[in-house]
């Protein structure tokens, strides 16, 4: 199947013309480059393969500058013929713009050898900001949902200590959502580490922070967590003064800031008193 997609892409670009052949060190990187870790034994392993059998796909590539190019699909046969020491290889120039090279670099990608979850995500994210794509249109480029799209950019609000551990201790994309449960960064790294020492399935994953949650609520935690920065209880004060005051109300008030807190005084004039029945 992924040798099938590519090959469709290489007849879409070649238009009938041949295979160039050219060097290795005219060729830089696609930025869009979704996957950011590449596994030496894989690169290796291709290595010999093509070492034995030859290139059997070409790289694709978009021209840049005269002898300049720049990657759109085959960073790991780069890499293998790098290790190779060749100095040459076959490759279709395609004609393309930055958002259809970021595009097929993240099909072939996801094709030929799946990316994490993460880096998919970051690839998602990229091609919607960058390249001003919808959800919409993302999902259809990629045959995927919408919804689908929407459940892997979630993954992005986990901070990058504890992506990593998810990574490193081979917990799955269920994990991974189940984190986003927890408010803060520490519980979700805690909740991560103790996942992977434990060797916690995705249920009991989720049994443990419905433990985290209820505790923390139990303790109050919950409302200093939500309310830790005192400029929001001055700023709500001070909103309601200035109402008070535009609607006729003579109210002052007065903020004074202290090594130990915030003091705020308002001042609300008493109203006369109605006069008493029969006056």
């Amino acid at each position: 199947m992924a040798e099938k997609t590519e090959h469709l892409f290489v007849r879409r670009a070649r238009g009938g013309r041949q295979l160039t052949r050219i060097r290795l060190s005219g060729i830089s990187p696609n930025p869009a480059q979704p996957r950011r870790i590449f596994s030496e034994k894989s690169i290796s392993e291709l290595a010999d393969s093509i070492r034995r059998y030859g290139l059997l796909s070409p790289l694709i590539v978009r021209r840049t500058a005269p002898d300049k190019y720049e990657l759109v699909a085959g960073e790991r046969r780069l890499r293998a013929l790098r290790l190779l020491g060749e100095e040459e290889t076959e490759a279709v120039i395609l004609t393309a713009g930055s958002r259809e090279s970021a595009l097929i670099a993240l099909v072939e990608n996801l094709q030929r050898e799946n990316l994490s979850f993460f880096e998919e995500a970051e690839a998602y994210q990229a091609l919607l900001t960058e390249h001003g794509l919808t959800r919409d249109e993302l999902g259809a480029r990629l045959s995927r949902s919408p919804s689908a799209i929407a459940n892997r950019l979630r993954l992005l609000k986990l901070p990058d200590s504890v992506r990593a551990t998810v990574s490193g201790g081979g917990l799955t994309e269920r994990h991974a959502r189940a984190l986003l449960r927890l408010s803060s960064e520490a519980e979700q790294l805690d909740a991560a580490e103790k996942a992977v020492r434990m060797q916690l399935n995705v249920r009991a994953l989720e049994q443990l922070i419905e433990r985290m949650i209820r505790s923390r609520a139990s303790s109050g935690q919950t409302v200093r967590g939500v309310y830790r920065d005192h400029r929001m209880f001055v700023n709500a004060m001070m909103n309601t003064v200035r109402s008070l005051q535009s609607s006729g109300v003579g109210v002052t008030s007065r903020v004074i800031d202290r090594a130990d807190g915030v003091e705020i005084t308002v001042i609300i004039p008493r109203l006369p008193h109605p006069p008493s029945p029969g006056t």
